[in-house]
């Protein structure tokens, strides 16, 4: 993949509303195969655009690409026949591709801009669309009850969804149930104290329960005395923020202690709660998760089974335990 279709196609995801990350060679020591500059685009489902190099390298990418996609940090990955002459603050995998050499590899994740979306035509929303864009939100106006129907193609399952409900009364319920159904974190109702007390009863008594209506705030916005429709516009934005914040923190803290676990020692395939079997397994030279069902790499060795990302990994673990036998 050239620049210019690496370029085009980030920027026809960012469109989409998708997440993706950038992988780009920034140094090489030969033999290696990498050209420096070259990029490719790692969608989050794994499609991968491009070419970085050998036949070892892709599986890596794509498995720290998910990595920076679900934390949200860039990353410097190294592909190194010794480990000990990458940069500390790299992360480290064997070099297993014939061709050999040292590949340093940055990934950029690119997420997908939080989407607000604004029930209602009404001076709420214009000030809220024009302040939310600036603020880096992707705003989707919604004027009438069927007009999200019309949307739905643009909207991304991986855009985090806010919702504003400002139609001053008109189909403020049908609206609220669709930002709820939409998958909305936040959804907040201009309303007075009392009309969204109500609102929040109605929609109890049409069987919504307290959990799926945990994302509703009524009235919208913190409480900074506004009035006029861009300070009510502000006091939301204000809210939008908080809430994004905490998003953003509890779900740092979700990453955090989900990497306080490791797999087991005795086997290449994760643990896996309960008595399903397990679908993938650890490939026991880069560590890189591998589907087991259609695994094209495998080998049997004293009643186990071991799979690998590619056949560079399997020939090195082959050679390993040749020379465990040997000595």
């Amino acid at each position: 993949m050239t620049d210019d279709s690496a370029y085009r196609r980030a920027a026809e995801l960012s469109e989409r509303g998708r997440a993706y990350a950038i992988a780009t060679v920034v140094a090489r020591r030969a033999p290696s195969s990498s050209i420096v500059g070259q990029k490719a685009i790692v969608e989050s489902d794994g499609g991968f655009h491009g070419w970085l190099g050998g036949s070892c390298i892709e599986p890596v990418v794509r498995k720290e690409a998910r990595e920076a996609l679900r934390d949200g940090r860039p990353r410097l990955i190294v592909l190194a026949p010794d480990a000990r002459s990458a940069r500390p603050d790299a992360i480290v995998y064997p070099m297993t591709c014939h061709s050999g050499g040292t590949v340093e590899i940055y990934l950029e994740p690119q997420l997908p801009a939080s989407l607000l979306l604004l029930y209602g035509d009404s001076p709420v929303s214009h000030a809220l669309a024009s302040m939310g864009e600036q603020a880096g939100y992707r705003v989707r106006l919604l004027d009438e009850p069927d007009s999200r129907e019309r949307l739905e193609a643009d909207i991304s399952d991986e855009a985090r969804r806010y919702a504003v409900v400002a139609t001053l009364g008109d189909w403020d319920m049908e609206a609220v149930e669709d930002a709820l159904r939409a998958g909305s974190h936040y959804v907040g109702l201009i309303a007075s104290p009392r009309r969204s007390d109500e609102m929040r009863r109605l929609l109890l008594a049409r069987k919504w329960d307290e959990d799926e209506l945990r994302p509703l705030v009524g009235p919208a916005g913190l409480d900074i005395g506004a009035r006029e429709p861009a300070e009510i516009a502000i006091s939301i934005l204000a809210e939008l923020v908080q809430r994004r914040a905490e998003h953003a923190r509890k779900r740092n803290d979700r990453i955090a202690a989900a990497g306080e676990g490791s797999p087991s020692a005795d086997t290449n395939i994760p643990e896996t709660s309960g008595s399903r079997p397990p679908t993938v397994a650890l490939d026991p030279i880069c560590g890189m998760e591998v589907p087991i069902d259609g695994a094209r790499h495998t080998l049997g060795h004293k009643n186990a089974t071991y799979y690998f990302c590619c056949s560079g990994c399997q020939e090195k673990f082959e050679r390993d335990l040749a020379l465990a036998v040997d000595s």
